[in-house]
């Protein structure tokens, strides 16, 4: 059946050339509909519980999105009348932004303590801020840098940096139809409304787009006079994430480009081999982007990878059909060009198919995470490598065909090379020494991979030097922190004022009922809680800022003459606040309705010491701990905890991940090779390498985040080609040649396929060097490690097996190992 289709496009190379070519161009079109999605909401577990908490919370506490815009003058006086009215242009060009809905800073924070009139009431009619008229500057200064609102949130504690808290506009419909997915009943109507949220979102992005380009045009105007300004948030860094997945998509394409055109005229010397296999790989990719983008598909920060990958694999399949054509036409100078290349996609049929579909195993094993960008990647990327292998085959039919044939010739130094790597297994001493480097390799790796550690630092997320990473740096440093979290606490419905033990029954009732009004909200049980937790965890290492009930508790102290605010005074704040003081003094810490307290926190994101998972189970533990006999519920919630389960949950799954790839390709294997020592030989000279890049990673104190978690599948995916090649021809030559020709002659031709297919491996991923996201270098350097010591495996560990498997039928001759010429 093979090899009458393969006769037929052979037969009639152009239909078959310009028919693929309509076919490619045509889903090329449809690429310019794929959108790049850098939200936060593209890395969160859609099931996990937490984010569902998450949600709920942000129902009852509004403005959770938001942004921080840092402000450091040049004179370093931010008192000054100057840099006041600096603040005060910045602020009111802020409001004018779309979709902001407020604006807070020290310009319109409110003051109580900073005024003439000391009478509580005619002072909350109009409270005053630090321009206002009949404010004391000097008090007005003191205020607001010890105030336990505006300390270390909207001013750090040298007084040098001023921070302004833009809020963002809710996005109610976003929020609505996230409910209305939850709350589906079969998969049918959340698929649909999947696609609804990705329609509100395209339109939503180019909102999102305008108002944060408006705040960065504002920062720039305001950066002219020499005052420094830096913006952070997590809109601004899913911003900054999308323009860096642009920009390396493009830096990726040209520099693989010139990368791969240097290194296959470096193996060819043939320019025709130069562009073939590049127009082979590009029109292939945007074939492939075609199909994703009808699928639905978005770039995210993970799967951007996809552009490198799907080059990377569809020029291996290229290369080892190019190598064995000149390898047969060196042969074989006289025959036809058809029957050349017949002969050549024939004896690389099965070798290729089973090596695609080891790798498509590899990725397709990425759908066991529960993480959508990376199941996406696992998808993407098997659709991706199983066009490669048919597009490659239908055009290198057609186009060498077509192209006059021609004498080529290899380089030989390579030979040399390859000779040298067969003479090393084929010395038993040399044998065993390998032998014990992969020992020792093993037992490394035990030791290595325990050290292993999960971390996802937005700070180190980007270069040194980077302006999101200058800012957030500023913001983490000087302002409380970066990364938000909350704890809350929930009181029980029934559950009233416990200090009041001689409270007579029969008031229980009453008591009940009053606490049910605003006005009775408060007692002193609750605000005991709120000092007693908010004291336990501003003495918490990594916190920054933390604002609760009791930040009030204390302002009222400082304006009662020293004196704590009782119930009464707290509910009379509660009622005559005015509203655009209360949204930022109380209604942020409590939630009436639903009977609880806010403790909002930031995180340092920066300190390298901090252990996320350890510090959020340590918080969790230690709360629970001291509230223990308080007969409330702790919940702990906020952007790090849904981060921190995304990444623990792909770590979970990564034994899963490997076991399933190592047992699906090990079956395959035994297919392929219909013996159990091949197939075993196999996995271990993917294994061995794969587990010393991991136990280096353990070694180094690199951690894994949401891109290096997946070398495994990838690697182990592509790793194995090699192994399947270089098998399958050894086969082939064992038939009739000794053990030490069959050895030989497989290194010096498949062999050579995989010199080629590993160096373009390693140029293709070294390209990722180049971009300014921290966990994209990581994984292009940790991927290069990796090949480079799969081919090691395949060019010296492999052979060693091989031998040793033979050796007990065939005595290999030292006669023979001394007189080849090496």
């Amino acid at each position: 059946m093979l090899v009458k289709f393969l006769k037929i496009i052979i037969s009639h190379p152009k239909i078959t050339f310009f028919g693929t070519l309509f076919i490619c161009l045509f889903l090329s079109f449809f690429t310019l509909r794929m959108s790049v999605d850098a939200s936060a909401e593209s890395l969160l577990l859609e099931d996990d519980v937490d984010l569902k908490t998450f949600r709920e919370i942000s129902k009852h506490y509004k403005n959770d999105n938001f942004l921080i815009l840092a402000f450091e003058p040049k004179n370093g006086n931010l008192f000054s009348r100057t840099n006041l009215s600096k603040i005060e242009k910045i602020h009111h060009d802020l409001e004018n932004a779309p979709l902001v809905e407020r604006v807070f800073s020290i310009i319109n924070a409110p003051l109580l303590q900073s005024s003439e009139n000391t009478d509580l009431k005619e002072l909350l009619k109009n409270i005053p801020n630090i321009q206002s008229k009949d404010i004391n500057q000097t008090k007005a200064k003191n205020e607001i840098l010890n105030s336990p609102f505006y300390k270390n949130n909207i001013i750090s504690k040298d007084g040098k940096v001023a921070g302004i808290v833009i809020y963002l506009k809710p996005d109610d419909i976003y929020n609505q139809l996230i409910e209305k997915r939850d709350h589906a009943t079969n998969e049918k109507n959340k698929n649909q409304i999947r696609l609804a949220i990705k329609q509100h979102q395209d339109k939503q992005k180019v909102i999102n787009k305008q108002s944060l380009d408006f705040i960065k045009n504002i920062v720039k105007k305001y950066e002219a006079n020499g005052d420094k300004l830096y913006l952070g948030g997590v809109s601004m860094i899913a911003d900054d994430m999308i323009s860096y997945i642009k920009s390396d998509l493009l830096i990726y394409g040209i520099s693989l480009i010139f990368l791969l055109g240097l290194a296959l005229y470096y193996f060819f010397r043939s320019w025709r081999f130069v562009f073939l296999p590049l127009f082979i790989c590009f029109i292939s990719l945007s074939a492939a982007s075609g199909v994703f983008a009808l699928l639905n598909f978005q770039i995210t920060v993970i799967s951007s990878n996809y552009v490198a990958l799907v080059l990377i694999i569809t020029l291996s399949v290229v290369i080892h059909l190019i190598t064995h054509f000149i390898e047969i036409s060196q042969t074989h100078p006289d025959a036809k060009i058809q029957r050349l290349v017949l002969q050549t996609l024939l004896a690389k049929a099965k070798p290729s198919l089973y090596a695609i579909v080891t790798t498509m195993i590899g990725f397709f094993s990425l759908i066991l995470s529960n993480i959508e960008p990376i199941i996406k990647l696992g998808i993407m990327m098997s659709i991706g490598i199983g066009l490669a292998l048919i597009f490659s085959y239908l055009f290198l039919a057609s186009i060498l065909v077509l192209l006059k044939p021609k004498q080529y010739h290899k380089k030989e130094f390579k030979f040399n090379f390859l000779k040298f790597c067969a003479k090393i297994s084929l010395d038993s001493k040399k044998r065993y020494i390998i032998y014990g480097i992969s020992c020792v390799a093993i037992l490394t790796s035990l030791f290595g991979i325990s050290k292993l550690r999960v971390e996802n630092s937005f700070v180190n997320y980007f270069r040194d030097g980077s302006e999101i990473k200058k800012g957030l740096l500023v913001i983490d440093k000087n302002l409380g922190g970066t990364l938000p979290l909350d704890v809350i606490i929930r009181f029980k419905n029934n559950q009233i004022n416990t200090d009041s033990n001689n409270t007579l029954d029969s008031f229980e009732d009453e008591f009940e009922n009053l606490e049910k009004k605003d006005t009775y909200w408060f007692n002193s049980q609750k605000t005991r809680l709120a000092k007693k937790v908010h004291e336990f965890l501003e003495h918490q290492k990594f916190v920054g800022s933390v604002l609760s009930l009791n930040s009030l508790l204390i302002l009222g102290k400082n304006i009662n003459n020293g004196e704590d605010l009782d119930d009464f005074a707290l509910a009379f704040l509660n009622e005559n606040l005015p509203q655009n003081f209360k949204q930022d003094l109380i209604s942020p810490f409590v939630n009436i309705k639903n009977n609880e307290l806010r403790f909002t926190m930031r995180i340092v994101d920066s300190d390298p010491n901090l252990r996320r998972n350890e510090f959020l189970i340590k918080l969790n533990e230690n709360l629970h701990e001291l509230l223990k006999n308080d007969n409330v519920q702790i919940q702990i919630t906020g952007i790090m905890v849904l981060y921190n389960n995304m990444l623990q949950s792909l770590f979970s799954s990564q034994f899963d991940t490997l076991v399933f790839v190592i047992l699906a390709i090990f079956i395959l294997f035994i297919f392929v090779f219909r013996d159990l020592k091949f197939s075993t030989i196999a996995i271990l000279v993917n294994v061995i390498p794969l587990s010393v890049v991991f136990a280096l990673m353990g070694l180094c104190q690199i951690p894994l985040d949401m891109m290096s978690i997946t070398i495994a599948a990838i690697a182990i995916g592509i790793g194995v080609d090699d192994a399947i090649h270089y098998i399958y021809r050894f086969k082939e030559e064992i038939k009739t040649k000794t053990i030490e020709e069959a050895i030989i002659n497989s290194h010096l031709s498949i062999g050579s396929a995989l010199y080629y297919t590993t160096i373009s491996i390693v140029l293709g991923f070294s390209v990722m060097m180049s971009s300014n996201f921290i966990p994209t270098i990581y994984f292009g350097v940790l991927t290069v490690f990796v090949m480079i010591l799969l081919l090691s495996g395949s060019l010296f560990l492999l052979p060693s097996f091989l031998i040793s498997l033979y050796s007990k039928n065939s005595k290999i001759s030292n006669q023979y190992i001394k007189h080849t010429n090496i």
